[in-house]
């Protein structure tokens, strides 16, 4: 029974990881056909501004906010943070923003390459 359970939580975890990385090559593609836009509108976020909800290059966004020259653009929250786009024109945003507290309850945050200046973005609890 027990090897039953076990086979059965592997092909979970393993649709979980499949279903994440179909989504994240969508989001991939819809972040290199709205790069353009996104990029005017990052330009356009003064230093230290928070920005609401809002729909930037066909794409909606929780939140958008700048700090230290990096623009982040919320996409949503999973069950271990908030996540998104970020865009780093001076290069990885880890390191700019290394010591920047987005929250209280955000103790670490991950950047990986994708396209130009643009990296995905997750902040974990």
């Amino acid at each position: 029974m027990r090897g039953r359970v076990v086979a059965f939580l592997g092909v979970l975890v393993g649709a979980g990881l499949m279903i994440v990385g179909i989504v994240a090559l969508r989001d991939t593609g819809d972040l290199v056909d709205s790069a353009g836009q996104l990029e005017a509108f990052a330009r356009t976020v003064r230093e230290g501004e928070q920005l609401g909800p809002r729909t930037v290059g066909g794409m909606e966004f929780e939140e958008v906010r700048r700090e230290r020259g990096v623009v982040v653009f919320q996409r949503g929250e999973s069950l271990h943070g908030p996540y998104g786009y970020a865009w780093s024109p001076q290069g990885d945003p880890g390191r700019v923003l290394e010591g920047v507290e987005w929250s209280s309850d955000a103790v670490e945050q991950r950047f990986e390459h994708l396209h130009g200046a643009f990296y995905s973005w997750q902040a974990r609890r």
